[in-house]
């Protein structure tokens, strides 16, 4: 018996034994189309009759995704709808994304969130792990317990092997999901090699109708990986992948961004250029430049000896910039790129940065930004309180100077007061109000001569 053969038995045996759906992680890469392709062939299979359980293709869309596969998920997933119910089989492919407040974007320019490093890797999370989680969290009441597969290989690294032996796995090779008590994880493609692989993507025709010689193709282009399904934090960075975010700054350089612009897609420089600009960001002797010396709970951190400040978000002033560059991009893409109707960013996504914008000046910079480089006049919602405007905060800033205060106190008072104006019941104002008082309100040059007075004694 071939290895293709004992995989697709070892499928059919694990579908029928449990009696629980499959949820089937779908990236768009090699790994998992494979998977996909051995879960539909051995579902073919199984005599109508002993089909009692559904089969669910996620994708997970972390809104961020290199656009030059966007298109080609998105159209795989339909096929893979339409064609599985052409032939009556119980297989459903679903889109997935982070909710709003958990996205890129929000975080990034919102909240100030620095770009993803290894220390502090914020988005995978949050754009991967909780869309997935939440649904099969979603189901669980409904099904009972589910079968995650996956196209994770020991092939892959060696971290990954290691990972993957380490697994505590019942009877049939399954192991327990690692945040959902009713999830099982079934990997079954975990001992084909990367030659086994496309081997059988290059001989087998894929059952919905797709190409795997496209895959293949895209492969080429890029000469990178794939981004897997993430159901864990154990799971390695794609930065490298040809299959991921391409804002990711994971890894120092995006070699597949650049193998794919070096093929023809001029039209991505501008993505690989803003990508690398969040790159500098995270060069230790930048941070001083783009991110603010507190941390959003308005304290100073500082590095484990004490001698320097661990700076925090990114400044406001450079966030604006990083919205205004990305709607930049989104309109040169709208006239140059492959696809006029792209979108970089949600205006759901642009409503809660300004929320949080809101929290910071007193001013409404991000319709602004937006018609100064988009130019529509969008209908943004209208808070009827109490506002104030740029002018109030230039003149507020000025007595501050003349009585030696620093401008933010006041002004995070006052800001703090109109949230709370309007409530039929102000419990916990005073203590709102002392959270303010007990912030850093020294500035960062006062702090950092405080530092130098401390290292030399």
């Amino acid at each position: 018996m071939d290895k293709i053969t004992e995989i697709k038995d070892h499928i059919k045996k694990v579908y029928l034994a449990y009696n629980r759906p499959f949820v089937v992680g779908y990236s768009g890469g090699k790994d998992s189309t494979v998977v996909m392709q051995l879960v539909w062939d051995a579902i073919e299979e199984i005599s109508p009759a002993q089909l009692t359980q559904d089969v669910h293709v996620i994708s997970t869309d972390t809104l961020v995704e290199t656009p030059y596969i966007i298109d080609y998920v998105a159209k795989t997933l339909e096929q893979i709808n339409k064609t599985a119910q052409a032939r009556n089989l119980p297989i459903y492919a679903h889109r997935l994304t982070p909710l709003y407040k958990n996205s890129f974007w929000v975080n990034l320019i919102g909240k100030g969130y620095p770009a993803p490093s290894r220390n502090f890797r914020w988005c995978t999370e949050r754009l991967k792990i909780e869309p997935v989680n939440r649904f099969i969290a979603e189901h669980v009441d409904q099904w009972g317990e589910a079968t995650v597969v996956l196209g994770a290989r020991k092939d892959e690294s060696s971290s990954r092997s290691q990972v993957l032996n380490k697994k505590a796995r019942d009877h049939m090779g399954l192991s327990k999901h690692p945040t959902l008590p009713a999830a099982f994880v079934f990997t079954p493609i975990e001992e084909m090699t990367t030659d086994d692989i496309w081997s059988y993507l290059l001989s087998h025709k894929c059952q919905w109708g797709g190409n795997n010689r496209d895959l293949a193709a895209m492969y080429q282009n890029a000469s990178g990986g794939e981004c897997p399904m993430v159901v864990d934090k154990s799971t390695p960075s794609c930065g490298n992948s040809r299959f991921g975010c391409w804002t990711c700054t994971l890894v120092q350089q995006d070699t597949s961004m650049e193998n794919l612009i070096d093929n023809g897609e001029e039209w991505m420089t501008p993505l690989l250029e803003f990508r690398d600009w969040l790159s500098e960001t995270q060069d230790v002797e930048q941070k001083a430049k783009y991110r603010s010396h507190k941390r959003r709970d308005g304290q100073v951190a500082y590095v484990r000896d004490g001698t320097r400040i661990a700076y925090g978000p990114y400044k406001l002033e450079w966030r604006k910039k990083f919205l205004e560059r990305l709607l930049l991009i989104q309109k040169n893409l709208q006239l140059n790129g492959p696809d006029p109707t792209v979108k970089m960013i949600s205006f759901e996504e642009l409503e809660l940065i300004r929320e949080y914008w809101q929290e910071e000046e007193w001013g409404d910079s991000v319709p602004e930004i937006y018609q100064l480089i988009i130019g529509d006049d969008h209908a943004w919602w209208s808070d009827d309180g109490v506002k104030y405007s740029f002018e109030d905060f230039q003149l507020l800033k000025q007595f501050c100077e003349e009585a030696g205060v620093n401008p933010a106190l006041p002004t995070k008072l006052i800001d703090q007061e109109r949230r709370m104006q309007g409530m039929s019941r102000r419990a916990g104002i005073l203590q709102k109000i002392d959270r303010v008082f007990s912030e850093e309100w020294r500035s960062e040059g006062e702090i950092l001569e405080s530092l130098r007075m401390a290292n030399d004694l």
